[in-house]
């Protein structure tokens, strides 16, 4: 978590977003959700791509140009993760 905490950090100021306070607490607050149900549904390969999604889907949420786009993909990962989590 910390590794991935800096890298997100980096990437968000590269990406010039700014409400990091908007975005980095749901990235890690949520996202346990979406990578365990790629974890166990096709290994750690999924996982990882699940997480790469996550984190994409919030930080267009970040861009006032793709919030709509951003929280459209990041509730819909949420909502699949929890439909295999819990079926």
């Amino acid at each position: 978590m910390t590794v991935a905490l800096v890298v997100l950090i980096v990437v968000y100021r590269q990406l010039d977003i700014r409400p990091r306070l908007a975005v980095v607490p749901p990235t890690f607050l949520l996202a346990p959700l979406p990578l365990a149900a790629a974890q166990t549904t096709a290994g750690w390969w999924a996982a990882t791509i699940a997480g790469a999604a996550w984190s994409c889907a919030l930080a267009l949420a970040a861009w006032r140009r793709y919030r709509i786009v951003g929280i459209t993909a990041s509730a819909a990962l949420l909502l699949a993760s929890l439909i295999v989590l819990y079926h």
